[in-house]
């Protein structure tokens, strides 16, 4: 993983302002066993940041307890974004996963301490 990559709403440590985020994800989202080359990357972020974003805020359940939460979540926080729930799931799942690439902090329980 790139060492620029930022958590959003986190300010790197060095002060300058950017947005690696997107950067990181629109170079590896044609990758994606779920790609679709008819949707663009524009599509597919939104899906990538509410992974990303609810798994910061969410340290201690699976991805499978909150997907439920997510697919509601998608349907009022997907901007213009045409993918459906079905479509953009995966991409959800990977800003989840990826989340915990970027922080591993974020994998850990912190009742438990692990």
């Amino acid at each position: 993983m790139s060492p620029d990559y930022q958590i959003p709403g986190r300010v790197p440590d060095d002060g300058v302002q950017r947005d690696t985020f997107s950067t990181y994800w629109r170079e590896r989202y044609p990758s994606e066993p779920y790609f679709d080359a008819n949707s663009a990357f524009d599509e597919y972020e939104p899906a990538y940041r509410l992974g990303h974003q609810s798994r910061a805020q969410d340290v201690i359940r699976a991805y499978e307890e909150v997907e439920r939460e997510l697919e509601t979540r998608w349907a009022a926080e997907r901007g213009e974004s045409r993918l459906e729930w079905l479509q953009a799931r995966h991409a959800v799942k990977r800003g989840w996963e990826d989340a915990l690439l970027a922080d591993p902090r974020l994998g850990k329980d912190p009742k438990r301490g692990l």
